[in-house]
This record gives structure tokens, C-alpha cells and sequence, in this order.
């Protein structure tokens, strides 16, 4: 109704809905903000360890059920400990994202990238096998490789070693025996270098 509000009207029933309406939307940006960080590390917004051990899960199941390859990428910085040192805590975060940043532009969308604890990150790569997870964590290093981090008046790369776990190896009767496998070869890894 057009005379129903008219200039000179009080609008102090208008303002009281405008307060409740700004109350309530402030609440609902506040839930999804909390939910994501519930699921999300805070440093690269990749999944955090929690939900990728869920996620692991239904994929072992599902590869099991289905006889799926189910493959499981597990890597970490090399010499993160003195990029931190030598170029400062802020330089290794900046690490992080971008490694964060380049296992999330190469892998596909069927594909789970999370951070795990500190310098360690698991990709989860369903119908994948062994050969095409090591063309995929080639890729990445490449791209590492080509993108220098700039750190004041100089720069740094980064480095990874990786592990890499198949759901149809002998012995791999669960995801945590899959993670394990996979944790166990990036350290053989490391001691390699």
C-alpha cells in the first residue's frame, strides 16, 4: 500500500527488523565460518587431517567394494626446518601455500589434497594407479621447480620427497594401513637424499 509509509512515519519498527534481519545473517556468516575451519586448516585451506582420514575411508571402502584403484600420495617439504630458519617462519608459511597451491591447480576434481600435521600433505587419488600418481607428484615438483618463491632480495624453491601407497598391494587391508604404507616410503625417501 502506497500511503502506508510516507515521508515523517516512524521507522522504528523498520529498524528493529533491519537490527534483527543484520543479527541473523551476522550469526549465519559466523556458522559457515566456523564450519570451515572445522574442516579446513587455517594456513592453506586444504583439508585437515580429521576429514581426510574420513575421506580415506570411504574411498578405501569404495575401491574395495568396486575394485577401484585407490592410490595415496604422502609428502613433505624437503629442508623445511632451515627455510624457516634462513628465510623466517612468515617465508615458510608462504611455503606452504604455494605447495598447497600447487597440488590443488594439478590434480583433478575427483582428487583430495590435505594438509596432514606441519610440512606433510596426503593426496588421495581415486581410479588412479601407482604410475599415473608418480606422473601427477612429477608435475607438481616440476611446477615447484619452475616457480621460486621470492624471499626478500633473494629467492628459494621448494623441494619434496613423497611416498606413494596402492590400494591393491599386498597387505593393504585398511586406509590406515594405506596411509601408513605411504608414510613409511616418503621416509625411505628422505633417507635416500
Amino acid at each position: 500500500d502506497i500511503h502506508r509509509f510516507e515521508p515523517g512515519i516512524d521507522t522504528s519498527l523498520l529498524e528493529q527488523l533491519a537490527l534483527k534481519v543484520s543479527l541473523c545473517l551476522s550469526n549465519v556468516t559466523a556458522h559457515e565460518q566456523l564450519k570451515f575451519l572445522a574442516f579446513h586448516d587455517p594456513l592453506t585451506g586444504l583439508l585437515n587431517r580429521g576429514v581426510m582420514e574420513r575421506v580415506l575411508e570411504r574411498e578405501f571402502q569404495r575401491s574395495k567394494r568396486y575394485h577401484i584403484d585407490l592410490t595415496v600420495l604422502f609428502l613433505d617439504l624437503d629442508d623445511f626446518k632451515s627455510i624457516n630458519d634462513t628465510f623466517g617462519h612468515d617465508n615458510g608459511d608462504i611455503a606452504l601455500c604455494h605447495t598447497a597451491d600447487c597440488l590443488n591447480t594439478l590434480k583433478r576434481d575427483s582428487d583430495i589434497v590435505a594438509r596432514f600435521a606441519g610440512d606433510e600433505f596426503v593426496v588421495i587419488l581415486p581410479s588412479t594407479n601407482k604410475k599415473q600418481a608418480e606422473n601427477y607428484i612429477k608435475r607438481v615438483k616440476q611446477k615447484l621447480a619452475n616457480e621460486p618463491i621470492k624471499a626478500s632480495d633473494t629467492a628459494f624453491y621448494v623441494k619434496l620427497s613423497h611416498g606413494v601407497s596402492s590400494v591393491f598391494e599386498k597387505g593393504m587391508e585398511s586406509s590406515a594401513i594405506l596411509l601408513k604404507a605411504a608414510d613409511k616410503r616418503l621416509y625411505q625417501a628422505k633417507k635416500k637424499k
